[in-house]
């Protein structure tokens, strides 16, 4: 009976720690899409490595919208860039998905896309 209890123990112990493996920081949506996505976090970032440089988004932009972390938020939401009735058809989201941003730099992964039109898709927020 005792070693019944001890089995019994150890089994609990093993099944609760991979239950506590399951933990996911980014979560996908049924359609793929990542979820929660964050502007500070996750978009910025994407922002800040191919569009914010000097001639381009940055701070005294050339073209717009200003993609700096100061910027990127009312520029995107106040001109007209976001669309979160329909985030595909957004100007942000277009211009990075085939149409031709980041200029003279590689297209955007298919990851970055995706965590860019989740942002749009989950409202847009400045978080």
């Amino acid at each position: 009976m005792k070693k019944k209890l001890i089995y019994l123990a150890i089994a609990l112990i093993c099944a609760s720690g991979g239950l506590h493996a399951c933990y996911y920081d980014t979560v996908a949506s049924i359609d793929g899409l990542p979820t929660n996505v964050s502007l500070k976090n996750d978009v910025q970032p994407i922002f800040d490595r191919d569009c914010n440089m000097s001639g381009c988004h940055d701070s005294k932009p050339t073209h717009a919208p200003g993609l700096t972390p100061e910027k990127a938020y009312e520029d995107l939401t106040s001109g007209g860039y976001i669309n979160t009735t329909d985030p595909a058809n957004s100007v942000l989201y277009l211009a990075i998905n085939g149409g031709g941003m980041p200029a003279g730099r590689p297209p955007l992964s298919d990851r970055d896309k995706k965590l860019i039109l989740g942002w749009i898709t989950d409202g847009a927020k400045n978080n």
